[in-house]
C-alpha cells in the first residue's frame, strides 16, 4: 500500500476510536458534559487532521504515520480523561455551598487587574480595527507581540498583567459558580465578565489565534461542567450569548488567518489549508515525532518556573528553550498535544508515570459522598477538563512561567477552600460568624 493510503487508514481509525469512545462515553450515562465537550473535541481534531494529511502542500509536513504512536496517545488522552469519566458516571445533582469571601476577593482582583491593563489595551485597540481592514495588521500585531516575548523572562513587567493572566481560567471557573446561586452577587458577575471579554480582546489585539482558541476552549469547558447546575433560564440564555459570541469573535479570528497566511503574507497554500493544519496538526506530529524526538527537554518547558529555581541555566522564555534544544526532531512552535509537551520534556515512560501519579491523585481527591461535591473537589475537576480541552489541538497550556504560575494559583484557590470547608465542619459557628461579618 501506498504512504497516502497508509496514513488516510491511520487517521481514519483513530478518528473511529475517539466516535466509538463518545458512544460509550454518553451510554454510561446519557448526560452532556465537560467530558462529552473533550471528546467531541478530540473527534474534530481528527477530522481535520485527516483534511491536513490530503491537503496539496501541507501533506508533505508529515512522515508516514505509525500505529503504536497513536495506540500510545489514545491510552493517555484517557488516563487524563478517566477523572471526569468518573465524575460522569456518579449523579452528583449538588455543589455544597461554599460560605467564603476568597471567591469574591479574586473577583475583585481580576476586576482591578482588568483596569490597571486598560492603558495598554488602549494603546493597542486600534489593532482591532486594523486587524478587519487590513491583512498584514494581524501579522504585524503578533510578530511585535513575538519580539517582545524573546526578550522577556529576566525580569517581572506589566504586574497587572501578569495576575490578570494567572487568574483567567479560575475567573471562568467562579463565573460558573457564582450563576448556579440561586442569589447571585451581580457585581462580582459583573467583575468577572469584564476579565473574561478583556482575555478575548488582549489575544485579539495582539494577534493570539490560540490566545483566542483557549480562551473559547475555557468558556466551553466551563459551561459545560456547570451546564447541570444551571438554571433553565440560564441556560437558554447561554446558547444565545454564545451564538453570537462565536460569530463576534470569529470575524477578527479569520482576519488575524488572513493576515498570518493570506495571499498578502508573503505565505503559499490556501487559507483553508492553513487552518486544517493549524486545527489537525497535533495528532499527527505526535505520531511523527511525540515518542521520537531524539531526546528530551528536561522539563524546560512544563515545569519551567521549577526548573528556574533549581537551575539558573534553564531557558527564559521560548526563544531561549528552542536555541537550546535545537537538536530535536521538534520544538513547541508546532503542535503536538499536551501528550507530547510531556512526552517530549520527559520521555515516553516517564511521561506515563507522571499521568497515572497525578491522574490518580485526583481521582483520590474528587471522591463524592451523598450525591454532593464540594467545590474544591470541583475545582481540580476543572483545572483535568481545562488540561484536556486546551491541550487537545494545542500544547500543555499551563507550561512556562505564566502557565506554571496558573497552577500555583489553582494549588492556592484549592488548598485554602478545602481547609476552610475542614474548618467549616469542625466550627460551623464560628466559621458562619466570620464569613458573615
Amino acid at each position: 500500500m501506498s504512504e497516502v493510503l497508509i496514513n488516510n487508514i491511520l487517521a481514519i481509525g483513530f478518528l473511529s476510536i475517539w466516535i466509538i469512545t463518545l458512544i460509550c462515553y454518553q451510554h454510561i450515562r446519557n448526560v452532556w458534559d465537560g467530558g462529552s465537550a473533550v471528546i467531541i473535541a478530540y473527534i474534530i481534531y481528527a477530522i481535520f487532521s485527516i483534511l491536513s494529511l490530503n491537503d496539496p502542500l501541507f501533506s508533505i509536513a508529515y512522515n508516514q504515520l505509525e500505529v503504536f504512536p497513536y495506540i500510545y496517545l489514545y491510552v493517555m488522552m484517557i488516563i487524563a480523561l478517566t477523572p471526569l469519566i468518573i465524575f460522569h458516571h456518579k449523579h452528583t445533582p449538588n455543589i455544597q455551598p461554599e460560605n467564603t469571601r476568597i471567591l469574591g476577593v479574586i473577583s475583585i482582583i481580576v476586576l482591578l487587574s482588568a483596569i490597571l491593563m486598560l492603558p495598554e489595551i488602549m494603546k493597542d485597540s486600534s489593532n482591532m480595527v486594523d486587524i478587519i481592514s487590513d491583512p498584514a495588521a494581524g501579522k504585524d500585531a503578533y510578530m511585535e507581540k513575538i519580539e517582545g516575548v524573546e526578550s522577556s523572562g529576566n525580569s517581572i513587567r506589566n504586574l497587572p498583567a501578569i495576575i490578570f493572566n494567572s487568574l483567567t481560567d479560575i475567573s471562568v471557573f467562579i463565573f460558573f459558580y457564582y450563576l448556579t446561586l440561586e442569589k447571585k452577587n451581580k457585581f462580582l458577575i459583573l467583575c468577572l465578565t469584564i476579565g473574561i471579554l478583556s482575555n478575548f480582546v488582549v489575544a485579539i489585539i495582539q494577534g493570539q489565534r490560540s490566545g483566542v482558541a483557549l480562551a473559547i476552549f475555557t468558556m466551553i469547558g466551563g459551561y459545560m461542567l456547570f451546564k447541570q447546575y444551571l438554571q433553565p433560564k440560564i441556560k437558554k440564555w447561554f446558547h444565545f450569548i454564545g451564538i453570537v459570541t462565536a460569530v463576534l469573535i470569529a470575524i477578527p479570528f479569520t482576519a488575524i488567518t488572513v493576515s498570518r497566511f493570506g495571499e498578502d503574507s508573503g505565505q503559499t497554500g490556501t487559507i483553508g489549508g492553513f487552518i486544517n493544519w493549524y486545527v489537525g496538526q497535533g495528532s499527527l506530529y505526535f505520531n511523527n515525532y511525540g515518542l521520537n524526538a531524539d531526546g528530551t527537554r528536561n522539563g524546560d518547558r512544563t515545569a519551567n518556573l521549577i526548573k528556574r529555581v533549581i537551575d539558573s541555566k534553564t531557558p527564559k522564555n521560548f526563544a531561549e528553550r528552542r536555541e537550546k534544544y535545537h537538536n530535536l526532531n521538534i520544538d513547541d512552535y508546532f503542535f503536538t498535544t499536551f501528550v507530547g509537551d510531556f512526552t517530549i520534556d520527559y520521555g515516553p515512560i516517564s511521561a506515563v508515570v507522571i499521568f497515572l501519579v497525578f491522574n490518580f491523585l485526583i481521582i483520590s481527591l474528587t471522591r463524592t459522598h451523598k450525591n454532593t461535591i464540594k467545590l474544591h473537589q470541583l475545582l481540580l475537576l476543572y483545572f483535568v477538563l481545562c488540561i484536556n480541552l486546551q491541550g487537545g489541538m494545542y500544547l500543555f497550556s499551563y507550561s512556562d512561567i505564566g502557565g506554571n504560575l496558573r497552577i500555583i494559583n489553582y494549588i492556592l484557590l484549592y488548598t485554602y477552600l478545602w481547609y476552610h470547608k475542614q474548618l467549616e465542619g469542625k466550627f460551623p459557628n464560628r466559621i458562619e460568624i466570620i464569613t458573615q461579618k
